[in-house]
């Protein structure tokens, strides 16, 4: 079973429920004490260019500063041949039966063990011209406890484009088989490796194309978090936004629903009512407290290190909770006591690493 991304909402709401639409429409009239809403999304794969989400952005008066930065080829390049990118294993004998590499190593029979073929990408070389990686075809073989390469079936060459004009990252990508090292392989191995190959390709112009669904799903993320959004869930994709964001909200609306098949925003009303409120300030300080005793940790590695350069970032970082801490207090229309303490006694430890700046300089 897949696990869904961090931000991927486990079980889908689905707002074509009739209860769910009364309600939320409910909670959108004026008379509706509302207190603000909570976020869940999901976003898929799709087929949205930069320029798509550009114009989108305009369209729906968002937030501009937030796009994403033009894709790079560079950087599909390096996805696609990297740790995490294009590679294919399976048995030996059944090159046609494709999976994950630890599905094979097992036994198949009380003394009969499965040798495994890997195919992966291997860097070799880069400079200012070229990034040169290997695809290599490694035999595992479980009962003699051994591997065998080839340490070249073919080769992945990114040509960077360093003409005067052209975009940053630009280049081009060549996939060169080693025609002689896949002909002495079983006719049925070659056509994996071909199509293994293909994908490589095929995965590079995709993402030299299109953003995929991890770079959309950080838009979406970024926005939502530069609502000064509270997160509910631990792990993400479940947000608490104040209701003085509502209208933005309609906009992210709509724009997730243009990625595509499957993806969804959905705004979730929330009474303005003391078990909710109970609910969203624990939120708020819960996440608050780790934050701070992770900004005060590093605030003591900064001073025990020495590394008093580091004091205007640890002071951004305090600043921004500062920031929010005192916005959700007046939005919320309660007292953070404990967070505005915890803040005051991280505010006297950063004072001393930024009196050890000041001497330095």
């Amino acid at each position: 079973m897949s696990t869904p991304p961090p931000d991927t909402p486990g079980p889908e709401l689905r707002t074509g429920d009739a209860t769910f639409d009364a309600y939320a429409e409910a909670m959108g009239s004026d008379k509706a004490p509302l207190l603000g809403h909570l976020v869940l999304y999901s976003v898929f794969d799709g087929q949205v260019t930069r320029d798509d989400l550009a114009r989108w952005f305009a369209e729906l008066d968002l937030d501009e500063s937030l796009l994403p930065p033009p894709l790079r080829h560079t950087d599909a390049y390096e996805r696609v041949t990297g740790p995490n990118g294009v590679k294919m294993s399976y048995p030996l004998d059944d090159p046609s039966a494709i999976g994950p590499a630890s599905k094979y190593g097992r036994r198949r029979g009380r003394n009969e063990y499965v040798t495994t073929v890997t195919l992966m990408v291997r860097p070799v070389r880069r400079d200012g011209g070229q990034i040169v990686r290997h695809v290599v075809r490694e035999i595992r073989d479980e009962e003699r406890s051994n591997l065998e390469y080839d340490t070249r079936i073919a080769i992945c060459t990114f040509d960077r484009d360093n003409s005067e004009g052209s975009a940053e990252g630009a280049g081009t990508l060549t996939v060169e088989e080693n025609r002689s090292a896949i002909a002495r392989l079983p006719e049925a191995e070659q056509a994996t490796v071909r199509q293994m190959l293909a994908e490589v390709a095929d995965s590079f112009s995709r993402r030299c194309t299109y953003l995929t669904s991890d770079r959309l799903r950080s838009v979406v993320r970024q926005y939502v978090e530069n609502l000064n959004a509270i997160r509910v869930r631990p792990t993400g994709g479940v947000y608490f936004v104040h209701r003085q964001h509502a209208q933005v909200l309609g906009a992210l609306r709509e724009l997730v629903g243009r990625f595509g098949q499957g993806s969804h925003f959905v705004r979730v009303p929330l009474p303005d009512q003391e078990e909710m409120r109970e609910m969203i300030i624990t939120a708020f300080t819960t996440k608050a407290k780790d934050e701070l005793d992770e900004l005060a940790r590093d605030i003591a590695a900064a001073q025990r290190n020495g590394k008093v350069a580091e004091a205007q970032k640890l002071y951004q970082r305090f600043t921004t909770l500062q920031v929010a801490t005192n916005e959700h207090s007046d939005l919320l229309s309660t007292s953070l006591d404990d967070t505005k303490a915890a803040l005051q006694l991280v505010k006297i430890q950063l004072g001393g690493l930024l009196a050890s700046a000041t001497e330095e300089e």
